[in-house]
């Protein structure tokens, strides 16, 4: 990933940065020619010990500050955009204008989350009312504490009202007889639901 295509004098020190997680990363480079070599260089080390990356999690993208800006240059629509540890990363601009780094869900990841809680609540529904909303709570605040970061706040938002409606599905198949209505259930949630909020509140990248 590199921030701007123009390249510096050889005596400017061009800025780099590594984020690692086990062993994915993302590698940010300010010159697209430091970024190219980077991955070059990447690819014949890990080739002398018979290895190589991933090419469906490998890609070499334009980000940053001036993203936008060479990207209209160029006649494209916009930056691309990079999913990492169950985000997606785009380039987003401020209300002042200003580059700021979004985040939201990625969308695969959610999708898969929402299968398996289904699942699950599904199973817990002949366990009883109580043991399902433990669990509907926990999951809930497992999700809001991981996912909870600046500028994610509509994910979040989507995620409970979704989870809510798979729990309202599961609570009415408990039984042939329909349990709870939508009048009752929205006051009921609001005693014990947990609301979308920030939890974490990253620094923008100033890439």
């Amino acid at each position: 990933m590199y921030g701007s295509s123009v390249a510096l004098p050889g005596s400017v020190r061009a800025k780099h940065h590594l984020v690692r997680y086990a062993d994915d990363f993302v590698a940010c480079f300010e010159f697209e020619r430091d970024a190219r070599q980077f991955l070059e260089q990447l690819q014949e080390r890990l080739g002398a010990f018979g290895l190589g990356v991933e090419p469906s999690k490998t890609s070499l993208l334009r980000f940053g500050v001036m993203a936008r800006a060479l990207c209209r240059r160029e006649g494209l629509r916009r930056p691309a955009s990079f999913s990492f540890l169950g985000f997606t990363h785009y380039v987003h601009t401020s209300r002042g204008g200003r580059f700021v780094l979004g985040r939201k869900t990625q969308r695969e990841r959610l999708r898969k989350k929402l299968q398996a809680f289904s699942l699950r609540v599904a199973a817990l529904r002949h366990h009883g009312v109580k043991l399902m909303q433990r669990y509907v709570r926990q999951h809930l605040m497992g999700h809001i504490q991981y996912y909870g970061v600046s500028g994610n706040i509509r994910s979040l938002r989507r995620y409970l009202f979704q989870a809510s409606r798979i729990l309202f599905k599961w609570l009415n198949r408990r039984s042939q007889r329909r349990s709870i209505t939508w009048a009752r259930y929205g006051p009921w949630l609001q005693g014990w639901l947990p609301r979308a909020r920030i939890v974490h509140a990253l620094a923008v990248s100033a890439l």
